[in-house]
């Protein structure tokens, strides 16, 4: 593996967990407790515990995730 493929893995994987955790957080946030004044410091205070657990698990678990598609996909 070259240097810049490590790289775009780790940045891949840096971009995609921010927005998911984002998005993921702030639907989450909005349901348990609703879009009001407080909402935005709900939403970061969950979005920074989200957001570093995200990234380990996608990190993590992307090789695996990517053999199962291949199964799934016929694509391996």
């Amino acid at each position: 593996m070259s240097t810049n493929s490590r790289y775009t893995a780790l940045v891949f994987a840096a971009l995609m967990s921010l927005m998911m955790a984002g998005v993921v957080s702030a639907v989450v946030t909005a349901v348990n407790s609703g879009i009001d004044a407080g909402f935005v410091k709900r939403w970061l205070s969950s979005y920074i515990v989200a957001w570093p657990v995200a990234f380990t698990v996608l990190l993590s678990l992307r090789s695996r995730v990517a053999r199962i598609a291949a199964r799934l996909t016929g694509d391996n």
